[in-house]
């Protein structure tokens, strides 16, 4: 039993782990927004080019989004295997996740990339891309998959400093990739002295050299890490695959990447429904605008999911798991918090808020109720993805997956398509399913917390 393990008295001040979850937190804050301004920077490039190079972008990532997820589901799993492992001091895992890592980074990003440069074209059709959008996004997507492995090593190296502790060196290289990235991209798109213009191709080739360089200096840290740490218990045949190890990380990590895709899939579906309904394209284009603007305060959300993961599988490796609990509470009360502080501010500007971002004034007036309904509906969501990396640092993830499909699929979607074409429930019904999804998904996935089921589940990961 979990219960008879040894456990630490829990000496540790509730303020001393606010700070902790704070002090991981907003690094990785500006990291993500730092990430998000590179791919607005593109689009700001290319908007002179014409909206064909806008479209070509716009639609390469949706792909591209998709198939980051394998790198995702690795991340992920690291976090929690090697969270573990640095509260527990078994630094010879952490080199074992190092190198198994990598191989299969290369073992998965080769075939995936050659396969995506070949079929590209017949991706980006089915997708509806017409013959000057497809002139652009195909040599954007081929450019992306040739560096497919560098773009998910940056990943990897990422999930690997944070899940010790460590979110500043990811921050510090970021921020110097950005200050690449970004000048390159410029030139390379409208070209300076002897250099061509390249319009779309060269926004692919400078994210492809900046990445490049992120990926390099990862593994030079990296492996300054491996030196630092080796030991006598590391094994000596790290070149080769560890099947144990790897399982382990993708069934930690694979979970949390198919809830992300089952999430996107139904907003996809959810747009659908809302179009196809008596309020048509008003609120379509409304709830488009919306979703525009929760993306910013999605940004402190993950930023905890990641912190409290890396805490929470700390304490674990410690055998600490009321110190565990206590930090799952507290990130959720600290951006409970400020949670509060950016909807009540969306909720009072909605109004101006939406009339910036929508010329048409049928549309503005749906925007303002759109706004309002996903702030609240944020809110909950931001505490559901904190509660979701309380869970994954304990390597408990496949009971999310199996939540998200039922508040998702089973709950919003049949809800939100059942009042769309009710009257005077047109506008709201849909939006109040939008709402009640992640309501219902926070108290799933806080009894989980609560409960005991999830110790059981780290147990068996430190154990295997």
């Amino acid at each position: 039993m979990i219960d008879s393990r040894p456990q630490r008295s829990s000496v540790v001040s509730d303020a001393v782990l606010v700070r902790r979850v704070w002090n991981l937190s907003w690094p990785i804050v500006l990291w993500s927004a730092l990430e998000a301004s590179l791919g607005l920077a593109d689009l700001l490039m290319v908007r002179s080019l014409g909206p064909e190079a806008t479209a070509a972008i716009g639609v390469s990532r949706q792909v591209t989004f998709l198939v980051d997820s394998i790198a995702l589901a690795i991340a992920s799993g690291i976090i929690a295997v090697v969270s573990q492992a640095v509260g527990s001091n078994r630094w010879d895992t952490v080199i074992q996740v190092v190198r198994q890592s990598g191989l299969l980074l290369v073992i998965l990003a080769l075939p995936v990339g050659v396969l995506g440069f070949f079929v590209s074209p017949t991706l980006l059709a089915a997708l509806n891309a017409d013959g000057p959008t497809m002139a652009g996004a195909v040599p954007y997507m081929q450019i992306y998959f040739l560096g497919i492995l560098f773009s998910w090593a940056s990943v990897v190296g990422a999930a690997f400093f944070r899940s010790m502790g460590n979110a500043m060196t990811p921050l510090k290289l970021a921020t110097v990739v950005a200050c690449l990235n970004v000048p390159l991209n410029y030139v390379l798109i409208y070209g300076v002295g002897p250099l061509p213009e390249l319009g779309v191709k060269g926004a692919a080739l400078g994210s492809l050299v900046a990445k490049v360089c992120s990926a390099v200096v990862y593994v030079v840290l990296l492996s300054r890490l491996e030196a630092t740490h080796a030991t006598s218990q590391v094994p000596a045949n790290l070149n080769r695959l560890d099947m144990s190890l790897l399982k382990r990380i993708l069934r930690i990590g694979t979970p949390m990447a198919l809830a992300g895709l089952v999430r996107n899939g139904s907003r996809l579906v959810f747009l659908a429904i809302v179009g196809a309904g008596s309020t048509g394209m008003a609120l379509q284009a409304a709830v488009g605008v919306g979703l525009q603007v929760r993306l910013l305060s999605v940004l402190p959300a993950l930023a905890f999911q990641v912190a409290t993961a890396t805490l929470v599988g700390q304490a674990i490796g410690r055998d600490n798991y009321e110190e565990a609990r206590r930090l799952g509470r507290r990130s959720v009360q600290l951006l409970a918090t400020i949670m509060l502080v950016i909807v009540t501010a969306i909720i009072i500007y909605a109004d101006p808020l939406a009339r910036m971002l929508v010329g048409d004034e049928t549309v503005a007036e749906v925007a303002v109720t759109v706004l309002r309904w996903l702030a609240v509906a944020q809110f909950f969501s931001a505490l559901n993805i904190t509660v979701q990396g309380a869970l994954l640092g304990a390597g408990d993830t496949a009971a999310n997956l199996r939540y998200t499909v039922l508040t998702q699929w089973i709950v919003m979607l049949p809800l939100a398509y059942m009042t769309s074409d009710l009257p005077l429930w047109q506008l709201h019904g849909p939006l109040a399913a939008w709402t009640i999804a992640p309501i219902l998904l926070l108290v799933l996935v806080s009894r989980r917390f609560q409960g005991e089921k999830w110790k059981t589940r780290s147990s068996r990961r430190m154990e295997a």
